[in-house]
């Protein structure tokens, strides 16, 4: 234990607040994402700076409340929760607040890019389809004149046709 930081095992915390050995373990059982605490084996170490807190704890027990109760008021205070990363037992301290915070707005970042996006997909769409429509109109449009050109040169060659055996038939 030869850390910056002093650690106290769950018999040096109860002489250092005279809180009973059985209750600081139920405070860890009940509280301990909100204390800065190690776990060796079956032994617990708390940090020194999580004895106020533990102490606060107790007040707040001893002012009648249920563990519930203590819990809310805990969240309240936005007392930070420790994560500890147990491979190479490196402790981690967070804030849930803030970084619930951080995460709220990082979420609201990726929402108004996430709707521009949509909005610029929306817009190529009607662009693509404006397009897709111009185009089929001028394809009908092309395909009717060619109908009309082929039905004038159609009848022109009946007329030639017929103007052939007319003047076939009036000869003879």
């Amino acid at each position: 234990m030869n850390d910056e930081k002093k650690w106290f095992s769950v018999t040096e915390t109860e002489k250092e607040t005279s809180i009973p050995d059985a209750t600081i373990r139920r405070y860890l059982r009940n509280h301990g994402h909100h204390l800065q605490i190690k776990k060796r084996g079956k032994s617990y170490f708390i940090a020194h700076e999580s004895l106020s807190l533990i102490k606060k704890i107790r007040e707040l027990y001893d002012s009648g409340k249920q563990t519930e109760d203590v819990e809310e008021s805990l969240r309240r205070m936005n007392m930070p929760v420790t994560i500890t990363v147990t491979e190479n037992e490196k402790e981690v301290t967070v804030n849930s607040s803030e970084v619930l915070i951080q995460l709220q707005k990082d979420m609201n970042e990726q929402k108004q890019f996430n709707q521009s996006l949509i909005e610029m997909l929306t817009k190529q769409q009607e662009y693509i389809n404006t397009k897709l429509e111009e185009r089929d109109r001028r394809l009908m449009e092309s395909l009717r004149e060619l109908q009309e050109t082929k039905k004038q040169i159609t009848s022109s060659e009946e007329v030639k046709k017929k103007g052939f055996f007319a003047r076939l038939f009036k000869k003879s």
